[in-house]
């Protein structure tokens, strides 16, 4: 910023410089709620099964249904990747079940810090995202 108040042009402004190493953080965070999610989703089925013979199948089977429509649908390398409303919609839809599922059995804190992280989250890779 010039005594003037306006930009000084020999400076590179303050996104280019912010922006490679915010959204780096952003997606590294992604990465930790995408775990975050696999794991909540383990958990809230083994408490849904409680005593059932089907306990097993279901903490197995719970992540294996969420990776496979993240690898589908949400995958940068997925081959039939919806519009971004689309994907925002089942990632919403994912994150906001699971977020549910935690919080309906006995960890509302937990439900809503995945949920809150994931919308947090999404807004910065999102403000940061790459122009073309």
């Amino acid at each position: 910023m010039s005594a003037t108040g306006q930009p000084d042009p020999d400076l590179p402004a303050t996104s280019e410089v912010e922006g490679p190493a915010v959204r780096g953080l952003a997606l590294l965070v992604r990465l930790a709620l995408e775990v975050a999610l696999l794991v909540g989703a383990a958990w809230s089925a083994w408490t849904a099964a409680d005593g059932a013979w089907w306990r097993w199948p279901a903490t197995v089977m719970a992540p294996i249904v969420i990776g496979v429509a993240w690898a589908a649908w949400l995958s940068p390398r997925a081959r039939r990747r919806p519009a971004e409303p689309v994907r925002f919609g089942i990632e919403a839809l994912l994150f906001g079940v699971v977020g549910a599922w935690l919080w309906g059995h006995g960890h509302p804190w937990l439900g809503v810090t995945l949920v809150g992280a994931w919308a947090v989250d999404r807004a910065v890779i999102a403000t940061t995202a790459r122009r073309r």
